[in-house]
């Protein structure tokens, strides 16, 4: 079974996943708990010449986002309850996270908050809590993530 109440640590991961691992590293981990999963490959119908996205989602937990073979981003969502180092979690309400970390401001391009401290949140409408949290590497920050020279 794996931990779901661990820590979310941006730029580093959450308990057994750790950024910046392989698919593989990541699958093997899953089979040796026991977890099931669903694995999607996305490629960029615009530019087929970027590389595929694997997403790795764990049903109600969280999905992996994976290019260039690497682990680049985890998405931490339903019953996940592990907390961030300034305790926010997807029981938090948005305007609390708001208040913990005030540099969590809303993004108008993306449509989600996100955080200098390294990590974004989305929250749900009718509840006010968070319902998604998302940790990544420091290049998915940078402007240039998209040409893959990370």
């Amino acid at each position: 079974m794996i931990d779901l109440a661990t820590s979310i640590m941006p730029y580093v991961g959450t308990g057994i996943f750790k950024l910046d691992s392989s698919p593989d590293e990541i699958k093997t981990l899953l089979k040796e708990y026991g977890v099931l999963y669903n694995e999607e490959i996305n490629v960029n119908r615009y530019n087929p010449k970027d590389p595929p996205w694997i997403i790795v989602e764990i049903d109600n937990v969280m999905e992996l986002f994976f290019a260039k073979n690497r682990l680049f981003k985890i998405v931490l969502k339903g019953i996940f309850s592990g907390n961030l180092p300034n305790g926010i979690n997807l029981d938090t309400t948005i305007d609390d996270a708001q208040k913990i970390d005030p540099n969590l401001i809303f993004d108008d391009w993306d449509e989600i908050y996100t955080s200098t401290n390294g990590y974004w949140v989305e929250y749900d409408e009718d509840t006010k809590k968070l319902c998604w949290i998302a940790i990544f590497i420091p290049a998915l920050e940078r402007d240039d993530f998209f040409e893959y020279k990370w």
